[in-house]
């Protein structure tokens, strides 16, 4: 690439959206919302984490806990989250041209925390899933591939191919310390 040539994250034509995907969990059951309520949603009838982008100035653990809290209803502090790894979603939505970086983090509720959680937002229901049932769940054909780390809590980094939401190829990998 010459000096004055651009990539295209440079030259505009592609974007890198900076997200968090976050796991709330109480004795054996993790927080997972349900994308049964918006028109024309990108993740309609699939079960995530929550989560969201980042705006602009924000941390990741900023980031986490104002999403949490715009999803779910419930107060968290940034020193509940713990940092579980980073997944990248090469051209996730062309027609965007967005590229998606996501950090994932994890927190263990207080019963109290867990009372306040609000159940229906607009995006979708949420519900307390066993953790022994969460692949059994619509989720996206990659969340099935990195939700085992997320549930056993070990630290890992993935990177996923989606082309017309199918899954092409992936790296996914614990991370060893």
């Amino acid at each position: 690439m010459s000096q004055t040539s651009k990539n295209a994250y440079e030259a505009g034509s592609q974007k890198s959206i900076p997200a968090v995907l976050l796991y709330a969990f109480y004795e054996n059951e993790v927080l997972m919302i349900h994308r049964n309520q918006k028109q024309n949603d990108f993740h309609e009838g699939k079960w995530n984490g929550l989560g969201g982008k980042f705006e602009p100035g924000e941390s990741s653990l900023d980031c986490a806990v104002r999403e949490f809290e715009e999803e779910s209803g419930c107060k968290t502090t940034l020193l509940q989250w713990n940092w579980l790894g980073h997944l990248n979603f090469p051209n996730f939505k062309p027609k965007k041209n967005e590229d998606w970086s996501v950090t994932v983090f994890v927190t263990e509720l207080t019963p109290e925390q867990k009372n306040n959680v609000i159940i229906n937002n607009e995006e979708g229901t949420l519900h307390w899933i066993p953790t022994s049932k969460v692949l059994m769940l619509p989720l996206w054909a990659g969340d099935h591939l990195f939700m085992p780390h997320v549930i056993s809590k070990t630290p890992f980094e993935g990177t996923f191919f989606y082309h017309n939401e199918v899954l092409e190829r992936f790296i996914c990998n614990p991370i060893l310390r």
